[in-house]
C-alpha cells in the first residue's frame, strides 16, 4: 500500500499548520484482506471510491463499499477496510482539520454549523451512494477539489475551502441523528475501550503482551474482551498486534541498517523465525527481500 497512508494513528498532521489539507491517491494490495488495518487520526476524512469493492469499517458497524461511494469519517472514527483477495479496490482520501473551516470569531456560522458537527449535534450519514441529487452534487464538488488539488494553481487554496464549505453544506442540510444503538451496533463506550486497547498495544508492542495482561488492565473478561475487539476491528487482538508490530519492523527495516534479528526482537517477535512467517503473511516477500528493493512498487514504498 503507498506508504504515504499511515495504517494506525497518523500522529503527523495532514497538510500543514498554515493548511491542513491533503489528498492521497491510494490503490490497495488485493493481495492480502486487510486493505487499511484500523485506525483513526483527528482530522475529518471524505473516502471516495474509485474501483473495486470491499468493506469499510466504521466505529464496528461495516458496508459494503463500491466505485461511486463516499463515505463520511469523522475525527477519531475507528476505520479500517477490508477485501476480498484477487479483488482490487482503490480510492482518494481527503483530510482535513475542521480547523481549516473555522471563523475568526465565535459566530453564528461556527456555532451552529461546525460546532455542532464536532460535538455531536448533527450527525453526518457515514455513507454517499450518489442515488440522491444531492449526494451526485457532493461528489462532483469533491472531484473538483481533487483536481484543483492536484494542479495547485495561483490561489488554489481559497477554491478548496470554498469547495469544502460547499460539501459541508449539503452534508449539514440531510443530516440527522446517529443511526447507531439499539439496533445491534456499537456503543461510545464499547468504541472507547476498543481505541484505549490498541493504544495500550502501540504502547507494549515492544514486548510480550498477553490476554491475561489485557483483561486486567481493562477489569474486562478475556472472551469479552476479545469478541469486542474483533466486533469493532475485524481483526483478533494478536492480528492487530502482528500488524502493528510489522508497520514498525518495515520502517526500521527502510530506515536504519540494524540486523533483521535486532529489528525482530526490537518489535516483539520472540524469535527469527516467527518473524519472517509474520512478515512473509503481511508483505508477501522476506525481510531481506524487503530491504533489498522489493518494496518499492513503481518508484513509491509498500505500506
Amino acid at each position: 500500500m503507498n506508504g504515504e497512508y499511515d495504517l494506525l494513528r497518523e500522529r503527523r498532521s495532514h497538510g500543514t499548520a498554515m493548511f491542513p489539507f491533503m489528498i492521497y491517491e491510494i490503490e490497495t494490495d488485493e493481495r492480502t484482506g486487510e486493505r487499511v488495518g484500523c485506525h483513526w487520526h483527528e482530522e475529518f476524512e471524505f473516502l471516495a471510491i474509485t474501483g473495486g469493492t470491499a468493506e469499510v469499517t466504521l466505529d464496528g458497524r461495516s458496508y459494503t463499499a463500491g466505485e461511486g461511494n463516499i463515505f463520511i469519517i469523522p475525527p477519531d472514527c475507528l476505520h479500517a477496510v477490508n477485501g476480498e483477495p484477487g479483488v482490487p479496490f482503490s480510492f482518494f482520501a481527503v483530510d482535513f482539520s475542521t480547523a481549516l473551516l473555522n471563523s475568526f470569531m465565535d459566530d453564528r456560522i461556527q456555532q451552529k454549523y461546525i460546532d455542532s458537527v464536532r460535538n455531536g449535534g448533527a450527525i453526518f450519514p457515514p455513507r454517499l451512494i450518489q442515488k440522491q441529487d444531492w449526494e451526485c452534487e457532493t461528489a462532483r464538488i469533491l472531484a473538483q477539489i481533487r483536481e484543483i488539488f492536484t494542479k495547485k494553481e495561483p490561489a488554489y487554496e481559497l477554491l478548496v475551502k470554498a469547495r469544502l464549505y460547499e460539501i459541508w453544506y449539503l452534508l449539514y442540510t440531510h443530516a440527522g441523528q446517529a443511526e447507531y444503538g439499539a439496533d445491534g451496533s456499537r456503543s461510545d463506550y464499547q468504541v472507547g475501550t476498543v481505541r484505549s486497547v490498541i493504544e495500550y498495544l502501540k504502547a507494549h508492542y515492544e514486548g510480550a503482551v498477553s490476554l491475561e495482561e489485557l483483561s486486567k488492565e481493562f477489569g474486562i473478561s478475556r472472551g469479552h474482551l476479545c469478541r469486542l475487539f474483533k466486533q469493532i476491528t475485524k481483526m483478533t487482538i494478536v492480528e492487530y498486534l502482528n500488524y502493528y508490530r510489522i508497520t514498525r519492523s518495515v520502517r526500521y527495516l527502510r530506515e536504519t541498517d540494524r540486523e533483521i534479528s535486532e529489528i525482530a526482537g526490537m518489535t516483539g517477535f520472540g524469535n527469527i523465525s516467527y518473524f519472517n512467517r509474520v512478515f512473509r503473511s503481511y508483505m508477501h516477500m522476506t525481510p531481506t527481500e524487503y530491504r533489498n528493493g522489493a518494496f518499492l512498487v513503481d518508484g513509491a514504498p509498500v505500506l
